[in-house]
């Protein structure tokens, strides 16, 4: 499953989880994918996100630490969830069984989430470390 393929709509309704908050479960808006197409410029490209090559080393490096931070949030609430699991497993048994796919499946878009903004993160301090390939990649889209 790729992140494109998660809907919010897989999402029970508030009633199969009375006892656990609705909004801890779905995704957020603006989506990732969403975001990264606008950046990349060329969806597809077989380059890693080559629309970053047009910023500049600041931008680079500004968008270097948010993806790295963002990347860290997902990693802390991997982990959150992954508690989750563990507290509620002397929960009564209905309960256990409701949750878990739930947290599953959120677990599974964390987890995506994390890897594709570690992988901006790396991809922004590439560009911005390395600028001649980076001004190469520019002048290729601009010709493009």
């Amino acid at each position: 499953m790729t992140p494109k393929d998660r809907n919010t709509h897989d999402i029970p309704p508030r009633a199969e989880t009375s006892d656990v908050p609705h909004t801890m479960f779905e995704a957020a808006a603006p989506p990732l994918d969403d975001a990264l197409y606008v950046l990349q410029a060329a969806p597809g490209h077989s380059l890693a996100d080559p629309g970053l090559a047009r910023l500049t080393p600041g931008g680079l490096d500004r968008l270097f630490l948010a993806a790295r931070r963002q990347a860290e949030r997902n990693h802390d609430s991997i982990l959150l969830l992954l508690d989750l699991l563990q507290v509620s497993q002397p929960a009564d048994a209905t309960t256990h069984r409701r949750l878990m796919p739930r947290v599953v499946r959120q677990l599974r878009h964390h987890v995506e989430d994390q890897h594709r903004w570690q992988a901006l993160a790396d991809n922004a301090a590439y560009y911005r470390d390395n600028r001649r390939v980076a001004e190469r990649v520019a002048e290729r889209l601009a010709c493009g």
